[in-house]
């Protein structure tokens, strides 16, 4: 082998080398999260929360078990109730600390209603949701449009006073979200549709599965899918993994990592503990952390990447907690 070739030789492996280099470090360096990044606050909260909607890390509102609305300005340690009465009340929205909506029913009917309130839930207005079926969730995009989803999805423009059915095939319909000026909604057996005209037109988006789908969870140009599998996809491509144990509610941290809230049963017991799921790797596996002090955590509410609040219950000891999640790489 002559001089010549004997350097090219030296600088095609050098190369390589380096680039082998430079992707161990890429790797060495990806951000990977464990429970020692994770920090779960409790405060012990003295009536029946059912959900919450947080604005932001110190004001967050709450509906109970008991007909009320309530409000926190200091995250939760304290709360102020801020309507009281005899419905149902099943999901509530705040799309600023002045305008918020909660979706309310009769007990044991089907005759539900929409609370709105846009005075900083001094007062709330009541309406009529006629020929709603089984709903259970209200999203709305602006102080004039919004959904109820349950059965059907039904539609209203001018803030609540009317409302129409869309016309589409029977679903049963989980979770509605803008993104843009998009609008997504789930349902039963992988269906996804999508809307570009404020919910009025709807297509049907293929994700080629056919597991049900419960809640959306966008980052950036891609989709996570809680369900009975959790569900990747940018639409163009999508991957589907085994949950783990009982998840009943996910925080998207990047685009790989994902972090599940819910329940597992222990290997040696009859009760289940409060669990928290960590995956590096989109959901192909998961690192569980159970907690011994609560037996599950249901609904969970990021106001950012990194703080997020969360409702657990501990059915033993009569208790409800709202929990405080705090990320820290």
């Amino acid at each position: 082998m002559n001089n010549m070739n004997r350097t090219l030789t030296y600088l095609i492996l050098t190369l390589i080398l380096v680039s082998c280099s430079k992707d161990d470090d890429s790797l060495n360096n990806k951000v990977q999260l464990t429970e020692n990044n994770i920090d779960i606050q409790l405060t012990n909260v003295n009536f029946g929360i059912f959900d919450i909607d947080f604005i932001n890390e110190n004001n967050g509102f709450a509906i109970d078990t008991q007909g009320q609305i309530l409000t926190t300005n200091n995250s939760g340690v304290d709360w102020t109730v801020l309507y009281s009465s005899e419905y149902e009340l099943l999901d509530i929205q705040f799309i600023s600390n002045q305008i918020g909506y909660v979706l309310a029913k009769i007990q044991n009917e089907q005759t539900f209603f929409l609370l709105k309130t846009s005075d900083y839930g001094q007062s709330f207005k009541v309406t009529s949701i006629p020929n709603g079926s089984d709903l259970n969730r209200i999203y709305f995009t602006n102080n004039n449009v919004g959904f109820a989803l349950g059965n059907h999805i039904l539609r209203t423009s001018d803030n609540g006073l009317n409302w129409d059915e869309l016309e589409l095939d029977f679903n049963v319909w989980n979770d509605l979200l803008e993104i843009g000026n998009e609008l997504y909604a789930c349902g039963l057996n992988g269906t996804l549709i999508k809307s570009t005209d404020l919910g009025v037109n709807w297509g049907q988006i293929n994700l080629g599965i056919n597991s049900h789908l419960y809640e959306i969870y966008p980052f950036q140009d891609i989709f996570y899918f809680r369900g009975q599998s959790i569900v990747k996809s940018s639409i163009g491509t999508t991957q589907e993994f085994e949950i783990p144990a009982t998840l009943n509610d996910l925080h998207v941290y990047t685009n790989d990592i994902t972090i599940g809230f819910g329940l597992q049963y222990p290997e040696l017991g009859f009760f289940p503990d409060g669990a928290m799921f960590i995956s590096n790797n989109s959901g192909k596996s998961w690192q569980t952390t159970l907690y011994d002090n609560f037996n599950s955590i249901t609904k969970v509410d990021f106001v950012n990447s990194t703080i997020g609040y969360g409702i657990a219950y501990d059915w033993f000891n009569g208790k409800i907690y709202l929990i405080k999640i705090i990320i820290e790489e």
